[in-house]
């Protein structure tokens, strides 16, 4: 597939200029151009370069002004925001709120089956009293308001009107720092600096994202000058990136937390609390970061990082008792294993050593005495699988929210109504329910606490650890990682060179 914007023309060759253009390398394409149907970090990389959101965060987590300049809390039930006034499309046309209530009415739109519902969930309705003023009203006093709508990119109502749902997700029409220009699926998206953008243009002139699903490649292409950023750098090319003469390391403490994810929403022993259990016990996680990420992770005992709202550190880890492990197996009805026979579904490319960590999970559940196997599959595929909650009895995920509050993890994965989630617990769903709306700080915890130990009893988990997310640049690059795993191009310079 080969997509440009003709509105906007092709412009040069996407070959590189070394003055001027950088290449990065994920290992997995974006799914989509759609700016308001997914929620796939690599994706959002490509998009939230294309389309600005309402707020940003800086690296630090804090939010900052973005096409909203202000924002405060004008009723209990009604936040205002006041937008800039010198942002326009690339078509020229200004970006109003009338465009911010197109973008936030369709993302919540059951027809939209948008992932990002659960960030305008809180949401009854917008105003527009004014082109610069929004109010978002609530149905009750809300605590995430600007939390989290501030996530969803602002489209271009008249221009999403006119072309419709599949022109838009292929002829996208945005207002940030760079300008769409083509695109060759699994091959390479160009995008290039927009002069015209309220932010000044940006210092990289073009960026194509180039996506090489193997490791070794990424790194190789890194090595030859082919590519000026990567992602998921495995442990044993660190070293070598590190002490080279044209390369160096990045990394950040990461908000992601991978997860294996029991589908409870199927039949099958994995709707036994006893199984899930028992399979948390008969992991080793430490060993897994140790002897698979070289070291460069964090085990994890809840869904939550530790700098995320709602997060206790109280919850206990499941630690490695084998013996336990075999207990509750026998007395769920399998006595050594005898009889379990397990599929562990993973994705390949998309984390940093996917495979091989659901191989050595694979490999540890099995000493139980019960049959695990991996069946592992390329990404896109995957995901659109783990969107439609097909994928059983238990799979591989990460997830990793820049909302730093624990309602965009517990929700959308938690929830009856969450978009991914493969487990429901009527009492889950209302402690999860309640938070939303609780304006008490101390009280919010604690309905957050009562969450997080209903999860670490029912097991819906296997609960892994939070990613340290290892990057490589070329030392021509200047840039720093973010915890939020987020590739911001208007972020990133070239050194100067002598």
């Amino acid at each position: 597939m080969v997509l440009a914007l003709s509105l906007i023309g092709t412009g040069a060759s996407p070959a590189r200029a070394a003055d001027a253009s950088i290449v990065i390398s994920q290992g997995v394409d974006s799914v989509t151009l759609d700016p308001l149907k997914r929620t796939i970090t690599p994706t959002d990389n490509v998009l939230n370069n294309l389309f600005d959101t309402m707020l940003r965060r800086d690296r630090d987590g804090k939010l900052i002004p973005w096409l909203a300049t202000s924002w405060k809390r004008v009723a209990p039930t009604v936040w205002e925001f006041h937008l800039r006034r010198d942002a326009k499309f690339w078509n020229g046309d200004p970006v109003t709120s009338a465009d911010v209530r197109f973008s936030i009415e369709k993302v919540k739109d059951p027809a939209e089956a948008s992932e990002q519902t659960p960030f305008v969930a809180t949401v009854e309705r917008i105003e527009t009293p004014d082109p610069y003023t929004v109010r978002f009203i609530t149905a009750r006093p809300a605590a995430l308001i600007p939390a989290n709508p501030w996530y969803v990119r602002v489209v271009s109502a008249k221009y999403w009107k006119e072309h419709g749902d599949a022109y838009q997700a292929e002829h996208p029409m945005g207002s940030a720092a760079y300008v769409f220009k083509s695109w060759r699926k699994d091959e390479s998206l160009v995008m290039e600096a927009n002069p015209n953008w309220w932010g000044g243009k940006p210092l990289i002139e073009r960026v194509t994202f180039k996506p090489i699903p193997e490791p070794a490649a990424r790194v190789a292409a890194l090595r030859t000058g082919e590519a000026d950023l990567i992602t998921n750098v495995p442990s044993q090319y660190q070293l070598q990136i590190e002490g080279g003469a044209k390369t160096k390391l990045e990394s950040a403490r990461s908000v992601r937390v991978l997860f294996v994810a029991f589908n409870t929403l199927k039949p099958g022993p994995q709707q036994d609390k006893r199984v899930r259990q028992a399979l948390n016990y008969a992991l080793d996680v430490p060993a897994i970061i140790r002897t698979v990420l070289g070291g460069r992770g964090y085990e994890a005992a809840t869904p939550l990082p530790p700098n995320f709202f709602g997060y206790d550190p109280a919850i206990p880890f499941y630690r490695h008792d084998l013996a336990k492990a075999k207990q509750l197996l026998a007395a769920a009805g399998y006595p050594d294993g005898k009889g379990l026979d397990l599929v562990l579904n993973a994705p390949t490319g998309r984390y940093n050593k996917d495979k091989e960590i659901a191989e050595a999970i694979a490999g540890q559940l099995s000493q139980t005495g019960a049959k695990v196997t991996t069946k592992i599959q390329e990404w896109t595929s995957y995901v659109n699988q783990t969107s439609q909650r097909a994928l059983t009895p238990m799979y591989e995920l990460g997830w990793g929210s820049s909302s730093y509050d624990a309602d965009n993890t517990l929700d959308p994965l938690f929830s009856l109504d969450g978009r991914l989630a493969t487990y429901s617990n009527p009492q889950l769903d209302k402690l999860i329910l309640d938070a939303r709306y609780e304006l008490d700080v101390k009280k919010r915890l604690a309905l957050y606490s009562k969450a997080l130990g209903l999860i670490h009893e029912e097991a819906p988990w296997l609960f892994l650890f939070q990613y340290e997310d290892v990057y490589a640049t070329s030392k021509r690059l200047v840039w720093h990682a973010r915890s939020d795993e987020l590739l911001y191009c208007d972020e990133m310079k070239l050194a100067a060179t002598p």
